[in-house]
């Protein structure tokens, strides 16, 4: 389905874990899996470089009740007030639950230690990466997992920096490779560097490492399975206020703006 023009796969969380499973057990090239919600769509309209990099996803999967309101409010009528009755059905948990980046690393991650896949951690700032490795070995004796901060610095992604790490991952030949530049760049990072990664699937997952590490406080299970971690952020940090905004206001505006069209009078 598409959302402000860009295709969203239209699958839930068992669906998604069934096919990414499909591509490691497989044989093929990297197919990378964005996990989609508002504020990308957002960015989508103004970075040509990012949109163009999702629009080559091989799976691109609703992370967020605002990109699930967005669908459910596609496939039905399209007046206002049904925007609205969506947008309820939404905080009541009846849209179903959206496959977020934390989910789908936290299930990779369970299932690469069962299956003996491999896991490689890329980026976030400092020796986050690291913590997680050690602290994913902890939890699952036999998982198999390697880790590297990365480039520190966007420039240091397109240069010698950005060749060490394309080594050291290729070394590995991990599974699931999970990228943490930034939720913007790191899909731009897979992108652009797809064809000369040895890895079955890769995926960005944004702030995921500190949330796993328990750096803030994670939104409550309710609320995560509703796709409302946003709401549950703006509470813990109120800074997030204009990210909120654009995410809850901004958006569902413009997914209003483009299915309901007035047409011109032909009289």
């Amino acid at each position: 389905m598409k959302i402000l023009g860009i295709e969203v796969d239209e699958v839930n969380r068992q669906e998604a874990i069934e096919k990414i499973s499909g591509w490691v057990g497989g044989k093929g090239s990297l197919k990378h899996v964005v996990t989609i919600y508002s504020e990308f769509l957002l960015a989508a309209e103004k970075d040509k470089v990012f949109r163009k990099a999702v629009e080559k996803a091989d799976l691109v999967v609703p992370d967020g009740v605002g990109v699930l309101a967005a669908m459910e409010y596609k496939r039905g009528k399209k007046g206002l007030f049904d925007g609205l009755g969506v947008g309820l059905k939404g905080l009541r948990g009846e849209l179903g639950q959206p496959v977020t980046g934390v989910w789908l690393f936290e299930e990779l991650v369970r299932l690469a230690a069962e299956k003996g896949w491999k896991v490689f951690l890329l980026g976030e700032k400092g020796d986050a990466s690291h913590r997680l490795k050690m602290v994913l070995k902890k939890r699952y004796k036999n998982l198999r997992v390697e880790s590297d901060p990365g480039g520190q610095d966007w420039k240091e992604n397109t240069g010698k920096r950005n060749e060490e790490v394309l080594k050291k991952i290729n070394e590995f030949a991990p599974d699931v490779l999970f990228v943490v530049y930034g939720p913007v760049n790191q899909i731009k990072w897979i992108e652009n560097n797809r064809r000369k990664l040895g890895v079955k699937v890769a995926i960005g997952v944004g702030g995921t490492f500190n949330e796993v590490l328990g750096e803030f406080a994670r939104a409550p299970k309710w609320m995560e399975k509703r796709g409302l971690k946003a709401v549950w952020r703006l509470l813990v940090q109120p800074k997030r206020l204009p990210r909120i905004f654009r995410a809850m206001v901004m958006f569902p505006w413009k997914v209003y703006k483009e299915t309901f069209k007035v047409r011109p009078c032909r009289c």
